[in-house]
């Protein structure tokens, strides 16, 4: 059976449309009670997103398997989530800020369940440069938080530390900023969810006066409105639900997404709607008529706009990046929440208003200049194809000059906490302090040790040399530098420098030499003397001698002849001693006195006999003691001058070691002052000390098996060059190792590089592999609603075409007149659903084209052209502008994701769908349809 489309005539009324025609009132109520229960009953949606925000971090890439190890290892925490606290004074800290800085720390490392280790750098001197800027005026405390990044946990992570940072008393002129990927992301977050009402609010506002301009009726733009509200109102509540009963997460991006794609397609729907029962009444038939007209002619296209719309969201769960994968599900379900409000609510609303005359057209629909621009197309299908190529090649030159950027912090307002933060540090640090690569290396035995450490700089060494890289901390170099004495020729210098203390104070022990020398000259003089007083008293003593043996040998005469004289007088003598009174009479005492006296010649004689032996025996030996000086005085004068000579000799040896340790230690300063650890070395006894093992817990793992290095670049690491140089870091790192005890051992790298360079590899390969699985499954569902395999063919590549132009376009607005890098999830969030929306224009006109097919070929595309034109302009444009509405969010990514979707359905309506897509199908002619059979077809 042959039906006439082009009449609308057809009264075939399908048992899906009877039963909405006649249950209107109880579906309205239904719906109705549907938002009102899902509004009580459960959260809203940004209160789950925040229950149930999700990480954004792809756990399968190697930085973040990297960032997991390295805490793991260091006993650091097991999430990838991290912050950094900045101070910031307006004179260099003093020791004031170091008992806040201490304070603060304490307080941090006492919450257990968000802050899983802080890297306390600042607090010991040997690793605090470190942390410090150069300024003195501003210091960096890195933190580990609870909670992979963007997920509940990692937010009230940052929270928390924010809350601690706020209850802590700083001192004056001291400010404390908490920044860093995860507080980053919170603020993203809350960025997001403030601007969605005001996104929500100038969407539906610049709707409104949009529709009110087409319709010229305020209750169909209530009307349309108020569908568009249940939709969106059902599509919030259900994946709140979903999201609350834990089968997916949320992200802002999701939640913003999902918002405007449901209003824009809502609108969408509703346009394809009223716009064809306003046509079909303006033809003339009745209310009840029009509305199976229109049911007929839109729902078949409405069902297949909205499962393009939801195959091609679905494709994003082929993703590996959390931050697309979680666009899938949300934005599948809000669509096929918006097509079943289209499909039930929307018919329901039409019959109930159109029995009070409320939906009827207030202005004729205008075909005649849709209809000439067909005939223009149809007359000149090749001239208006080029024109169309030219045009999108303004687009598509644009493309090569693509520059994608990785760095949030650019797309978030500049008064975030987070963005203060990284203001503050970038007024005293170098732009990639904030943004490190860590590289750590794992062996299999305890690196402790001098022959690892020569490896360990050899690999911190070869790290610093790639071009690109500013600075390499490690435990060979805690603060960036070498580390200061560590090389063997200040070793060798510091064994000569060691001599120069020494030989002052041998210098000082040859003067003593010198003055004892004098002294022995004085002794030698002393002695010289003394040999000659003891040869005088030698001559003498032998003279004393000699008269004492005269003097004995007259004692003994005058003893014996005194005795003579005794013995004559012993009588008299005799009466001397009887007489009692003797005392008494002073001749008797007189005489008895000098017989006394007479009696002590014989002690003289005695006496000097003995005194005469004594002075013979002292006359023996001076002569003895005499002989012994000559010789001694010999020697003193021997030792004396051999203690000259000596000194002469150690002066002259003094003085040439004088001068060979003049420089003794300026090999050992050039070295140091160089900065320059060639020949770097730890002795054994460095293991020891104390501020050194302290050293060692930061950059080493506790049993030694691991070491780390903090990595800073040149430049910003966010960039093609930053990511270029990841493969030369790890190549590096191999080199360094070849050959080496160390040969074997493991190495892992993340950081903002190494990071930036896995989710470029992940949204590149997720682009490929999304973007191929949506064209196909929206070429085969195109196919099964049209039945002709070029026809769909034609459809997809159109739309692959308007998306490259529509992005090219994007490219020259943001980056070439705004200035501003397109971020790296704009690509792929655009390409899906502008795969998605622009192919539902195109099958709107074909599935036109194909219900006119029987007046003939060019005719069914002036009459498509004509039915169609103003419906899908005006649906283009709502969609567009409700995309376009998005720049108003904080976020600039959803702003820049909003304006290439806006451009690339403008492109779309107003180029592809208006002119490229029947310029085609008039050129093609039958071969259009393929392989459907034509042969009816004039």
């Amino acid at each position: 059976m042959t039906v006439n489309y082009a009449n609308g005539s057809d009264t075939e009324r399908p048992l899906i449309a009877r039963k909405i025609h006649a249950f209107a009132v109880p579906i309205v109520l239904g719906w109705l009670a549907i938002c009102v229960a899902l509004t009580v009953f459960v959260p809203s949606l940004e209160k789950v997103e925040q229950q149930r925000a999700v990480s954004l971090s792809p756990q399968d890439a190697p930085s973040f398997q990297a960032v997991k190890r390295i805490g793991q290892v260091f006993h650091e925490g097991n999430s990838d989530s991290s912050a950094m606290i900045v101070l910031e004074g307006d004179q260099p800290l003093d020791d004031a800020v170091h008992k806040y800085y201490a304070a603060l720390l304490r307080k941090l490392n006492a919450d257990k369940q968000h802050v899983e280790h802080v890297q306390d750098f600042w607090g010991d001197p040997l690793t605090a440069a470190g942390a410090q800027s150069d300024d003195g005026k501003a210091v960096t405390v890195q933190l580990s938080l609870g909670g992979n990044r963007g997920e509940s946990l990692a937010n009230e992570s940052v929270e928390a530390v924010r809350k601690i940072v706020a209850e802590t008393p700083a001192p004056p002129g001291i400010k404390t900023y908490v920044t860093g990927p995860s507080a980053l992301m919170v603020d993203m977050q809350r960025s997001g969810d403030k601007s969605m009402l005001k996104i929500t609010l100038t969407t539906v506002t610049v709707i409104f006066f949009m529709l009110l301009l087409v319709y010229r009726s305020v209750s169909t733009v209530i009307a349309l409105l108020s569908m568009v509200g249940v939709a969106l109102t059902a599509s919030r509540g259900i994946v709140a639900l979903i999201g609350h009963s834990g089968g997916i997460g949320l992200t802002t991006f999701a939640v913003t997404l999902l918002t405007s794609l449901t209003i824009a397609a809502g609108t969408d729907y509703g346009i394809f709607v009223f716009g064809r029962y306003h046509e079909a009444r303006l033809i003339g038939e009745d209310e009840e008529t029009a509305f199976y007209t229109m049911y007929r002619g839109t729902t078949h296209v409405i069902l297949g706009t909205g499962l393009t719309i939801a195959a091609a969201t679905l494709c994003l769960l082929f993703a590996r990046l959390p931050s697309f994968q979680t666009l899938a599900i949300p934005c599948a379900v809000g669509t096929l929440v918006t097509v079943a409000v289209a499909l039930t609510l929307t018919p329901a609303v039409l019959v109930v208003g159109s029995r009070y005359g409320l939906f009827n057209p207030k202005r004729r629909l205008d075909v005649r200049s849709w209809r000439r621009v067909g005939t223009v197309v149809v007359r000149w299908p090749v001239p208006v194809l080029t024109a169309t190529l030219a045009i999108a090649l303004v687009g598509l030159l644009a493309l090569p000059g693509l520059r994608i950027n990785y760095n949030d912090r650019i797309y978030l307002p500049a008064g975030i906490p987070a963005n203060q933060g990284y203001a503050a540090a970038d007024r005293h640090f170098a732009p990639a302090r904030m943004k490190p690569e860590i590289l750590m290396i794992e062996a299999d035995h305890d690196m402790r040790n001098p022959t690892d450490f020569l490896i360990l700089d050899k690999l911190a060494k070869g790290i610093f040399r790639v071009p690109g890289i500013s600075r390499v901390q490690a435990i060979t170099r805690p603060d960036g530098t070498t580390l200061a004495h560590t090389t063997i020729p200040y070793l060798i210098s510091m064994q000569n420098a060691i001599q120069v203390p020494t030989l002052k104070f041998q210098r000082d022990r040859m003067k003593d030499m010198l003055a004892q020398a004098e002294e022995m000259d004085q002794m030698a003089v002393a002695m010289r003397r003394m040999y000659d007083a003891m040869a005088k008293l030698s001559d003498n003593t032998h003279r004393m001698a000699n008269d004492f043996v005269e003097m004995e040998q007259i004692t003994s005469e005058v003893r014996d002849h005194i005795a003579d004289f005794d013995d004559f007088w012993r009588p008299i003598r005799s009466y001397f001693y009887w007489e009692k009174h003797c005392y008494d009479i002073p001749i008797c005492w007189s005489f008895r006195s000098v017989f006394d006296a007479l009696d002590g010649v014989d002690e003289i004689d005695e006496k000097i006999g003995a005194l005469v032996s004594d002075v013979q025996t002292l006359d023996a030996l001076l002569p003895q003691m005499l002989a012994t000086f000559p010789p001694m005085i010999e020697t003193i004068e021997s030792t004396r001058t051999m203690m000259l000579t000596m000194h002469s000799t150690m002066v002259g040896i003094f003085d040439q070691m004088d001068e060979m340790s003049e420089n003794a230690n300026a090999m050992g300063k050039a070295f140091d002052a160089a900065k320059n650890d060639d020949s770097f070395y730890l002795p054994p006894e460095i293991f020891q000390n104390k501020r050194f093992q302290r050293a060692m817990d930061s950059f080493l793992s506790a049993d030694g098996h691991a070491a780390r290095f903090i990595i800073l670049h040149r430049g910003d690491p966010q960039t093609p060059d930053g990511m270029a140089s990841v493969n030369a870091v790890r190549t590096a790192a191999e080199e360094s190792l070849k050959g080496t005890p160390l040969e074997d051992a493991k190495i892992y790298l993340t950081g903002a590089a190494a990071v930036v360079k896995d989710i470029d590899e992940g949204a590149g390969w997720d682009l490929l592999i999304v973007g191929i699985s949506a064209m196909c499954l929206i070429f085969i569902i195109v196919l099964i609603l049209t039945r002709a395999l070029i026809a769909a063919a034609v459809i997809v590549g159109t739309v692959v075409l308007s998306l490259g132009a529509s992005f090219g376009l994007s490219v020259l607005l943001w980056q070439h007149i705004l200035g501003v890098p397109l971020h790296y999830m704009v690509l792929t969030m655009s390409v899906i659903a502008l795969l998605a929306v622009g192919s539902d224009y195109n099958l709107l006109l074909v599935a036109r084209f194909k219900q006119e097919l029987g007046a003939g070929l060019n005719t069914a595309i002036i009459r498509s052209m004509g039915g169609t034109g103003k419906v899908v302009t005006n649906a283009g444009l709502v969609f567009a502008v409700t995309m376009a509405s998005m720049v108003v969010s904080d976020l600039r990514v959803i702003g820049q994701v909003g304006t290439t979707i806006a451009l690339g359905l403008l492109f779309d309506t107003l180029i592809v769908r208006s002119f490229m897509t029947p310029a085609v199908a008039a050129q093609l002619g039958r071969w259009f349809w393929w392989p459907m059979r034509t042969g009816a077809i004039r």
